[in-house]
């Protein structure tokens, strides 16, 4: 009995390629099934973060953790970008995940930006713009960009 063939993922990141996407499956499709049913799914997709949101986001995270310091086991020091990440991370999503830690103590789990979508991105920085104002944060040119038109219509 022969291997059945891998399934393929197509993605289509604009409306002009959609065509031509489909194209491509169909293909792939008319290959894949000699003798196998094939399976086609067609949904849309949610903007993932853009590059510019992507830059912003850490240049507000480094004049955060530059600025301002966090308490840790009692002791207020100053954190990475990368832990501030994690700590407004978990804040903006409301929840919080604590792990206990491999060799002791305990590890608060985030949610990945990276696979955030614009939207959540945008709702990520502007948090973080809220929390380092009441704080008194004074924001780099690079964290003040202007947000552009699509952070808010995916």
């Amino acid at each position: 009995m022969s291997e059945l063939p891998r399934a393929k993922h197509f993605f289509a990141p604009g409306a002009n390629t959609v065509r031509e996407t489909m194209v491509k499956a169909f293909k792939c499709a008319e290959a894949l099934s000699v003798g196998y049913p094939v399976e086609c799914i067609v949904r849309p997709v949610k903007s993932r973060r853009s590059l510019a949101q992507n830059a912003r986001l850490w240049a507000t995270l480094a004049d955060i953790a530059e600025q301002l310091e966090w308490p840790i086991n009692g002791v207020l020091q100053k954190l990475s970008s990368e832990d501030w990440k994690t700590l407004i991370t978990a804040a903006t999503r409301n929840e919080t995940r604590v792990a206990a830690g491999l060799s002791g103590g305990a590890v608060m789990l985030g949610a990945s930006t990276r696979k955030m979508t614009v939207a959540e991105m945008g709702d990520v920085i502007e948090f973080m713009h809220a929390f380092g104002a009441e704080r008194g944060v004074k924001w780099s040119d690079k964290a003040l960009q202007e947000a552009p038109d699509d952070w808010e219509s995916a």
